[in-house]
């Protein structure tokens, strides 16, 4: 029984068990290597630590209030979504569009390496060259780093980046994309969203041909 197991818990260990339940429930992600802005270098996350000894402890708990856990340890995430569909989350679309070029940048430079469950250091400035060389836009936005910086302010709240310096105001931030940008866009999103732009893009020339 979870109750049995969980007594059975040092003081330490169940104050663990409800920093590392509640971080999930905040953000849905908990990624493997965590930003030590003090320390201004990656660490071990303790709640991944937790999670990684602790994970059917954890997975039982949540499965009695519709909540399931999966991990992928090999990628460095555990990834919490809800049996309900409560914990979805609606982005905007320029926020959904950046998730989306995020998503992409992670799969071309993980395809050009052997490592996998890596964090990738980028800036506001690369983001917007891989908009430009790709042809993405924003239908009656012009884009710019303030926009980018919006949009990785509310990825922030959920483990899908961390800031290393910078301001999401002024639009130059310098940032980790962590590996649990895969696991909030999926594959089938990226072909939708890909799908999407281009019919977007072959409006935009028939305007202008217009």
């Amino acid at each position: 029984m979870f109750e049995e197991r969980f007594i059975e818990l040092s003081q330490s260990d169940q104050n663990n068990f409800a920093k590392a339940v509640n971080n999930l429930l905040s953000t849905s992600f908990i990624v493997r290597d965590l930003y030590d802005t003090r320390a201004k270098t990656i660490k071990i996350n303790p709640d991944f630590r937790f999670l990684e000894e602790n994970y059917d402890l954890v997975s039982d708990y949540l499965s009695f209030i519709g909540y399931s856990l999966e991990r992928d340890l090999i990628m460095g995430v555990f990834s919490l979504s809800n049996d309900y569909e409560y914990n979805r989350v609606k982005l905007d679309r320029e926020t959904s569009l950046i998730a989306f070029v995020l998503r992409l940048i992670y799969e071309n430079e993980r395809s050009e390496s052997a490592q996998t469950g890596e964090s990738l250091y980028i800036t506001t400035p690369h983001v917007l060259q891989v908009m430009y060389d790709r042809g993405i836009t924003l239908p009656g936005r012009r884009l710019s780093g303030r926009l980018i910086g919006r949009a990785l302010r509310i990825l922030a709240d959920y483990n899908i980046i961390a800031k290393v310096s910078g301001s999401y105001d002024q639009g130059n931030v310098a940032f980790y994309l962590l590996p649990s940008i895969t696991f909030a866009v999926s594959n089938e999103q990226i072909v939708t969203m890909g799908e999407t732009l281009d019919a977007l893009a072959l409006r935009e020339e028939e305007r202008e041909q217009v």
